[in-house]
């Protein structure tokens, strides 16, 4: 599949936030500030299968947005007073229309199970002052583990005596490997810093179901503190893909039903699970007659899925387990006459599974974004 923007699923954030500076008409450049406003570094969750990449150039701004962006109103407004300085404007913005606004947009392409991510958030004003700003991705695929935290992060910044900044990332999601990025949000930590006694008013409503991720900070003082978010965006991958995983793979009949529904038919098909099998490997499919085939071909789904996705070895005594109970539920169908025998060999599987089963080769593959499993 081919990529597809991220503004297409998120509009340009147009958060509201007043800003009072008292000063008076004019248009003179304002005071050096002694440096950007403080915005700490975003703290990130390191989760299996997330790996950052370097941006893709052609995704970064090639110069800043035209202040004529902001001709029809700005998401960060200005009011001049009666006395004082009055904020530089940039071009020709007139006073009585200073403010600023910020945008997030992106790309997001699919292939396989590998889905990449580039994102950019972006605030721009028409008037001079400080600020500091960065991007990042926040999982919200309910069912997650991961659900609610970030898990990548773009490079901050920061300018003073400017007007404009960017920040901007990329990631690879395995889809194999990571439990979750069926849905994401991009969220932008952003910290402004009025010149000449600038106050800071006012958080107003979000237009078009965006949203605020924190408590506008500082407000009343002349810096403002505040993360934004772009509202989540679905990727293409099939959520919870572990967990359906482990339904299909644990002890029990019900598990096996669903299982043996799944080969069948499609529906698991957005999950993109290794369904191949050589059923019983080096032993007889069928030894004796007992028809052990579609036990190893379960066990062999099992083992195939959870190497690929990296967690084989903590789930191997289940998967054991549950061959046991499949081999065992077989044996169940047979005559008494012969069950004792059927019940040797089911040991006899499970216990050379138990003991041979980490020898089985692993699981290679290469993902369409040409990353190695």
């Amino acid at each position: 599949m081919g990529s597809k923007p991220i503004n297409r699923r998120i509009p340009a954030l147009t958060a509201v936030v007043a800003l009072v500076l008292f000063g008076a008409l004019g248009n003179t450049l304002p005071a050096h500030a002694a440096g950007a406003p403080g915005l700490g570094e975003q703290a990130v969750t390191a989760a299996p299968g997330v790996s950052e990449q370097k941006p893709d150039g052609a995704k970064r701004p090639v110069g800043p947005r035209s202040v004529a962006e902001l001709a029809n109103g700005s998401a960060i407004a200005l009011r001049p007073q009666a006395a004082g300085k009055a904020p530089g404007m940039v071009g020709g913005a007139q006073q009585e229309d200073a403010g600023c606004t910020p945008y997030i947009s992106g790309t997001i392409s699919k292939v396989g199970l590998s889905v990449r991510i580039d994102y950019l958030a972006e605030v721009l004003c028409n008037f001079y002052l400080a600020g500091a700003g960065q991007a990042y991705l926040i999982e919200r695929t309910s069912g997650s583990p991961y659900n609610g935290q970030v898990v990548a992060a773009a490079t901050p910044f920061s300018f003073v005596n400017g007007y404009y900044g960017y920040s901007y990332g990329a990631v690879i999601i395995d889809g194999y490997v990571y439990d979750g990025g069926a849905r994401m949000e991009v969220g932008f930590n952003l910290a402004l810093q009025a010149f000449n006694g600038g106050i800071w008013t006012g958080c107003l409503a979000l237009p078009n179901g965006l949203r605020y991720l924190s408590a506008c900070s500082g407000l009343g003082t002349g810096t403002v503190s505040v993360a934004v978010g772009s509202g989540e965006v679905s990727t293409g991958l099939a959520p919870n893909r572990l967990a359906v995983l482990e339904s299909l793979t644990s002890p029990g009949s019900g598990s096996y039903d669903a299982w043996n529904i799944g080969r069948f038919y499609p529906t698991y098909a957005a999950y993109e699970f290794d369904w191949s099998t050589n059923l019983c490997s080096w032993a007889p499919d069928n030894p004796l007659g007992f028809t052990f085939e579609s036990a190893c071909a379960r066990h062999d789904f099992g083992y195939r899925n959870y190497k690929a996705a990296q967690r084989f070895a903590a789930n191997k005594a289940r998967l054991d387990l549950a061959f046991y109970g499949d081999l065992q539920r077989v044996c169940a169908t047979y005559p008494d006459a012969v069950r004792p025998a059927c019940d040797s060999l089911a040991k006899v599987y499970y216990e050379a599974a138990q003991a041979f089963g980490y020898r089985t080769a692993a699981v290679e593959r290469v993902d369409g974004h040409g990353v190695p499993a």
